[in-house]
């Protein structure tokens, strides 16, 4: 009896490990070819998405062509999320007319997310209220997940003026500085001459 119910448990788990292999190989990202060991990602073309932001306003993310646009995946139950918010607040006063930040929140309790977000507008009110900061309820994970393959939060994908992944930013281990630099680095690409 003990025996047939640890075969059993073994061949649930090879079974289990096997779907997840198989899930995990056919939903790789459309950029996973050029992810590299950094988590960062280059030069390839940002999947076309729209979203509703919290104004009510239907956003596709090819509007905002020409701006750097620092797409952050976030909900106000994960902590490292919360760390970072202010961060980006920062970037997007301090960039305000070349960047554009779009929070997508995979929160389900909009209650808690409305909670913290009250708390950065009281916080970060000019920034909040800036047309640059852009927060958005992802529905159902349908960019999160769907378009993006995104399953742990927070997430960061910064796109530059041509819609063109430049870096990936997994997790909250990361400054001001670091970010900083990957946005000042963006810019100055973008004024080289083309050959």
């Amino acid at each position: 009896m003990t025996r047939n119910i640890i075969i059993l448990l073994v061949t649930m788990l090879c079974g289990a490990g096997l779907t997840y292999l198989f899930d995990y190989t056919q939903n790789k990202p459309p950029y996973a070819s050029v992810v590299s060991d950094a988590g960062g990602v280059d030069g390839e073309a940002v999947p076309d998405f729209t979203f509703k932001s919290l104004d009510g306003t239907e956003r596709a993310i090819h509007d905002f062509r020409g701006k750097i646009v620092v797409l952050n995946f976030w909900a106000s139950w994960c902590a490292p999320c919360v760390k970072e918010f202010p961060l980006f607040l920062e970037m997007a006063s301090e960039y305000k007319d070349n960047l554009v930040f779009i929070g997508l929140s995979s929160d389900h309790d909009l209650t808690a997310m409305n909670r913290f977000l009250d708390k950065m507008r009281k916080a970060h009110h000019d920034a909040m209220a800036a047309d640059n900061v852009l927060i958005a309820v992802d529905e159902d994970a349908a960019v999160t997940q769907d378009v993006f393959q995104t399953f742990r939060l927070p997430e960061t994908i910064i796109i530059d003026q041509n819609g063109l992944m430049r870096e990936k930013l997994v997790g909250a281990s990361w400054n001001y500085a670091d970010i900083k630099k990957i946005v000042t680095m963006i810019e100055e690409t973008a004024k080289e001459p083309l050959e």
